[in-house]
């Protein structure tokens, strides 16, 4: 992630926006630690840099090897860790892929209630999602595979799986189709418990659609921002896609398209898609219901 320009420059940027000389700050998430020797030479008194992984005995090596002094490791649930102070500013690079996959936000919630100073800030501000329509022909298509005899094996059950998985994919910006829309936006430090996302796209006629794209914006910081979309700089976030059934769009065709998501205790993020296609006249088609939670299911398509 250290090798990602654009996530490196937009979370520099975000410190250097946020940090005040004297300032006590927390890195929540520290991984490398690379955040909080840069809130350190902007100026901070003191950083904690807290991770519940093993890596922060690297990272503190790092800060010794690099003369860095007053930041302080702590490895634990930012939830339940004890700090000898509040803190003015708490920040953290909390995101996965669509936003969410990290298992953060709950943790980092509960840590700025307890320690962040009343009228401290935090970062990041906030977290926008975007939906399109796109043909994944060309960047993403594994149902061949499994539709083809393998070593004189028929494994087309896995059909169903990935008609059912959320794919990374790093999208080819000529085969989405109809407008991108925005459609939520959200505090990463209150998540919602779970979310219902609509969307509806007019699809050019002959374009053939087989999945919906998502990906995220992000405000670290006032004019700090940001994008995860096919045509920004890609990060290693890249994007999601959603299958839905294959159509290709007749004359006036639109795609009608709701996202559910949910959330396990431990913050694992639960997909639900569902649509249809609304010809000209009104007529409704290609009804589709799909699931994440049903990825090694038996059954059909999820059809309703």
């Amino acid at each position: 992630m250290l090798q990602d320009d654009a996530r490196t420059a937009s979370l520099r940027a975000m410190v250097e926006a946020l940090v005040r000389p004297g300032d006590v700050v927390a890195d929540v998430g520290t991984g490398t630690g690379i955040l909080a020797f840069w809130a350190r030479r902007a100026g901070a008194s003191r950083v904690y840099a807290i991770d519940t992984s093993d890596i922060v005995r690297l990272s503190s090596k790092v800060a010794k090897d690099n003369g860095i002094d007053e930041v302080f490791f702590l490895q634990g649930d930012a939830a339940e860790v004890e700090l000898p102070e509040q803190v003015d500013l708490v920040f953290s690079e909390c995101l996965g892929n669509f936003a969410f996959g990290d298992a953060m936000f709950g943790a980092l919630s509960t840590f700025t209630e307890r320690w962040l100073k009343v009228g401290g800030r935090r970062a990041p501000t906030s977290v926008r999602l975007y939906l399109q329509p796109a043909n994944s022909g060309l960047f993403w298509d594994p149902l061949p595979f499994w539709r083809q005899p393998w070593h004189g094996l028929d494994l087309s059950a896995f059909c169903h799986a990935e008609e059912n998985r959320v794919a990374v994919v790093d999208t080819v910006q000529s085969f989405l189709w109809g407008e991108p829309l925005q459609v939520a936006e959200f505090d990463p430090f209150r998540r919602p418990a779970s979310l219902q996302l609509t969307a509806a796209w007019d699809v050019p006629e002959g374009r053939l659609v087989t999945g919906v794209v998502g990906w995220f914006e992000v405000d670290w910081a006032p004019g700090v921002t940001l994008d995860t979309s096919p045509k920004a700089e890609a990060t290693h976030w890249s994007q999601v896609l959603f299958p839905v059934p294959h159509h290709e769009a007749a004359r006036g065709d639109r795609l009608e398209f709701q996202l559910d998501i949910g959330f396990s205790d431990d913050e694992v993020p639960r997909y639900r898609w569902s649509g249809c296609w609304q010809a000209e006249g009104g007529a409704r088609s290609d009804a589709f219901v799909r699931d994440s939670r049903a990825l090694f299911s038996e059954g059909d398509n999820g059809t309703p």
